[in-house]
Order: structure tokens, then sequence, then C-alpha cells
């Protein structure tokens, strides 16, 4: 393959891909290096949302075996998506509780950021907007028209490019946190938030 062969397509996520890129969204690598596989992984995270629990417990509020849990709380301790809970007393010394090892945001947190994050969203939307015009004219210049496309067809990237510079300026700002990497090599961050 000659060198212009070479380049490889990006795709609105890294974790659709299996070639390296760091345009990812900081979540992505759990997708890709499928930490959550299935339904049960996320049973487990959503019940330890809620309170810290033993392995015991939650194969009893699964139905689970309990050798099948911690098979699951095994891989999830692993990757880093749980960690043992040090706010429980314990019964008995042996006792092991776990909790996510990432944020969640209760219900009635989200409400308390909820208008600030509608009147960004309200901002960036009029910003993006504005643009509307200069975004039409670019899109003229390209190839694109000539084989049937239209601007609106474009504009998920435009936004998703812009939305990334932008986090990539507040992380260098140290606004935001950067993702990080885990003992397993996979880089992230991840929140999770209760269903209204």
């Amino acid at each position: 393959m000659s060198g212009s062969d070479k380049k490889s397509l990006r795709f609105p996520c890294e974790c659709v891909s299996n070639s390296p890129g760091g345009y990812s969204d900081p979540w992505a690598d759990v997708t890709k290096r499928k930490l959550l596989p299935n339904g049960t992984k996320e049973q487990i995270l959503t019940l330890l949302a809620k309170e810290p629990k033993t392995i015991s417990q939650l194969a009893q509020a699964l139905k689970l075996s309990v050798p099948t849990v911690h098979t699951h709380v095994n891989d999830m301790l692993k990757s880093e998506l749980l960690r043992e809970s040090e706010q429980l007393e314990k019964k008995h010394p042996t006792e092991r509780y776990y909790e996510p090892n990432f944020p969640v945001f209760k219900a009635e947190e989200c409400a308390e950021f909820r208008e600030l994050c509608d009147d960004l969203a309200q901002q960036f939307a009029a910003v993006f907007e504005r643009h509307r015009a200069r975004i039409e004219r670019a899109f003229r210049k390209t190839t694109l028209p000539d084989k049937g496309w239209d601007s609106v067809d474009v504009t998920q990237c435009l936004y998703a490019n812009a939305y990334r510079g932008a986090r990539t300026l507040l992380e260098e700002r140290g606004l935001l946190r950067s993702r990080v990497k885990h003992a397993n090599g996979a880089e992230w961050i991840f929140w999770a938030e209760e269903e209204k």
C-alpha cells in the first residue's frame, strides 16, 4: 500500500474502530475493550450505585449464583469499574462491600446542574447556528455536494469535532479532567446518572 492508502477512516467514535486514535470520547475505551459486555455487569453497577453490597447480596438480588456474580465482580475490579467500599462498617472482618469506581449522580444532584447545563447548551446551539452560513460556504467547497450530499448530512460531524476541540482546550486549561490510564491499559473517564 502506498503512503496515502495507509490512512484509515476516523469514525464518529473510536469505540467502533480497531485503529488506534486519539479522537475518542473519554469513555470510548470502556466500549472498545468490552468492559461492560453484557447486561449483568450493568445491573451490578446499578445495584451498587444505590448502595454498596457484598457479592452474596448481589447474587440474591440478581437471582444468580454466587460464583457467577463473583466472576463479574472480579472482572470489574480488574478493569477498575468497581472498588471496595471503605464507608460501610463491616459486620465480619472478611466481608467486602463494593461500589462503582466512578461518580454516580443521584437524580436530585442532576437537578442541581440541569439549569446550568441547559444554559450552556443554549449558548452552544446559538453559536453553532450563527455559523450556519459559514458551514454552508465551507460545505460547497468540498466534493460532497457533487456526490448528492447536503450540508445537513455533515453537521453532526462538525458538531462532534467542535465539541471535541472544546474539550481538548478545556482539558489543557485544567477545567476538564483528561482521561485516566487504568491498570489494564484502558484509558477512560466514566460516570453515570440516575434516571429521572
